[in-house]
């Protein structure tokens, strides 16, 4: 593998001028270019000098079989950052033009938009902004799709609104029954109205129906319980008699004997 260092600025290419390599690979002012070759391929990347950044992709490869660029020629552009934009917004800076490193921005929406993202960004020495540039966007949202076999009701979509979701009858609704619109999104997915099928049915009815068998096998359970006790009583009572019966015979006997 061979390797070298160009600035583009200088325009010096090494590479060598023949059919079956890869082209030099595209000059890029104000940035150094980084290039590798081996007898596959080749590979250059880019980096641009202090004060600019860069737009498009970094690095590009060449397959020496398509003897092609992978991607078009990036640029290096005055800033080092990209110049911040806020769309229906607002920023304020100490200069805006060229960005330097370090510089920070703050943000502001304007009259009935909301700030989606951080209200404020600094310029890294990666040459992006952290953190990420935000949005401004409406506080209302989009119109939900109406669940198929089934339906929703909501007043309106703004921020804080809740829709409410229903199934047609042999459907059950899989996922959140509401929703709420929270800063021009919605609370949750929107759910679905799955087919009833007979199976479930009769699973839902199985446990009404053991309750009910329970039920009944209690009352019975108490019923012959009631009719084993009345004739142990009947029992208990026909005994009683019978001793005091014969407790009388013997009592009359001694008073005899005693004559």
């Amino acid at each position: 593998m061979k390797s070298w260092l160009v600035p583009c600025i200088l325009i010096a290419w090494l590479f060598p001028a023949s059919v079956d390599h890869c082209l030099d690979p595209p000059p890029v002012n104000f940035s150094i270019l980084i290039a590798t070759s081996t007898e596959e391929r080749s590979l250059v990347t880019y980096n641009c000098i202090k004060g600019y950044h860069l737009e498009g992709k970094k690095e590009l490869f060449c397959n020496k079989t398509s003897l092609v660029w992978d991607s078009p020629t990036p640029v290096c552009l005055l800033g080092h950052c990209p110049n911040p934009m806020l769309v229906n917004g607002q920023l304020n800076s100490s200069k805006l033009e060229p960005v330097s490193e370090e510089e920070v921005v703050t943000f502001k929406c304007d009259v009935g938009y909301i700030l989606k993202g951080s209200n404020w960004s600094q310029c890294q020495k990666d040459h992006t902004w952290s953190p990420p540039l935000p949005m401004c966007i409406t506080g209302q949202c989009e119109s939900p799709k109406r669940p198929k076999h089934g339906h929703f009701k909501a007043r309106d979509f703004n921020s804080g609104s809740n829709i409410t979701f229903r199934c047609d009858v042999g459907y059950q609704l899989i996922g959140a029954q509401s929703l709420q619109c929270m800063d021009g999104e919605w609370s949750d997915e929107i759910p679905i109205c799955e087919e009833i099928l007979e199976s479930m049915v009769e699973t839902e009815k199985e446990p009404e129906r053991n309750i009910c068998e329970t039920v009944q096998k209690l009352m019975q359970c108490q019923k012959e319980r009631r009719n084993t006790l009345e004739e142990l009583k009947y029992s208990l009572e026909i005994k009683k008699l019978q001793l005091e019966k014969k407790k009388a015979v013997m009592g009359t006997e001694i008073k005899e004997g005693s004559f």
